[in-house]
């Protein structure tokens, strides 16, 4: 399989889940009244300290402004995931296009590290055996990075040819494509 499809491939899937994630919130109707009782419901028990915090002081007070930047974080992330990887099912793609799926999915990384932190564990937990040992948001995480990093190393085609080019001087180049007549 071709580097570019299997990123599309990846894109593609977690363009879908951002979508869907998002299409939840927004069809639901009551997310952005319901969040700030949601977020206070997690800050207690959390096992990470910092976040709990974070929650009380940041994200409750300010709840209704933080949902709608969810609802639209996910469905653009999840548009702009989808398109990008149908785009890269085809070709590879363009160093601009490399770029904003980067930049989508380093924003996508921020939102599911914040859901993690909520209640997430990638430690034993044996006092809650029913619970998956570890969290989808975590795994997705990884995804995402382990795509950017990779999207990143990708060199596209232009950047591969042109250095070969330029080490090659005007008189050598002109024989090459002329079949080695001279003038």
């Amino acid at each position: 399989m071709r580097s570019h499809r299997f990123h599309a491939f990846v894109l593609l899937l977690v363009g879908y889940e951002w979508l869907i994630s998002g299409l939840d919130k927004v069809l639901a109707h009551h997310f952005a009244q319901g969040l700030a009782g949601q977020l206070a419901a997690a800050e207690h028990g959390l096992p990470y300290g910092f976040y709990a915090s974070l929650l009380s002081h940041v994200f409750v007070p300010h709840a209704q402004l933080f949902a709608w930047l969810v609802m639209v974080g996910e469905c653009a992330s999840g548009v702009l995931l989808l398109a990008l990887g149908a785009i890269a099912w085809f070709r590879p793609l363009s160093p601009v296009q490399k770029s904003t799926a980067v930049v989508t999915l380093a924003v996508a990384s921020f939102m599911v590290m914040n859901f993690f932190f909520q209640g997430g564990s990638y430690f034993l937990n044996p006092s809650d055996p029913y619970d998956e040992g570890i969290p989808v948001d975590f795994v997705l995480f990884w995804i995402q990075i382990g795509t950017m990093i990779a999207l990143l190393r990708e060199k596209s085609n232009e950047e591969v040819i042109q250095p070969s080019l330029s080490s090659v001087d005007t008189s050598e180049r002109f024989h090459r494509t002329h079949g080695g007549m001279s003038k």
